[in-house]
């Protein structure tokens, strides 16, 4: 990923923000496309396409938990783990998922297929508790048996092209 094609990506909507700054998160959405994780050049293009020092990239980078500054799998599953999800049963859901893919908790698999993470409020309260696969799709209300099903259909699924998370 280079600065000048994040510049490209921000051109058309840089009208949109009258804070500079407010670019700097669909900037790294883009930037993480590519490889599906933040590596540090990708950052530092970010920077420069944005104006701002890369360590002040690296902090909004870090801030958000959908946003990866280490590698993670092709496919990532954020296990909700606030309030409304854990007294639903999210531990349970987490714990078993994680059991199933030979995790001992937050990580990824050998094969680098999937990356079990723990994340704070994906906005499904309602449907509690749930997970977000890709940062896109929530599922739930689950059970620990629906979570592995999931698991075992994602392994059937081709792999998106691009990383949207």
């Amino acid at each position: 990923m280079t600065a000048h094609e994040i510049e490209e990506y921000l051109a058309p909507m840089r009208h949109e923000f009258a804070d500079p700054r407010s670019l700097i998160l669909p900037a790294l959405k883009f930037a993480q496309g590519d490889s599906g994780w933040l590596p540090a050049e990708d950052m530092a293009a970010v920077a420069e396409a944005t104006g701002f020092s890369q360590a002040y990239v690296e902090s909004v980078a870090t801030f958000y938990d959908r946003l990866y500054v280490e590698p993670v799998g092709r496919r990532v599953i954020n296990v909700c783990v606030t309030l409304s999800c854990m007294l639903r049963g999210s531990d349970e859901i987490f714990d078993h998922l994680a059991d199933y893919l030979g995790l001992g908790g937050v990580g990824t698999t050998e094969d680098g297929m999937f990356t079990l993470a723990k994340v704070q409020c994906i906005g499904a309260c309602d449907r509690a508790p749930c997970l977000q696969i890709d940062s896109g799709e929530q599922i739930g209300p689950l059970e620990p048996a629906d979570a592995t099903c999931l698991v075992d259909d994602l392994r059937e699924q081709p792999a998106p092209a691009r990383y949207e998370r």
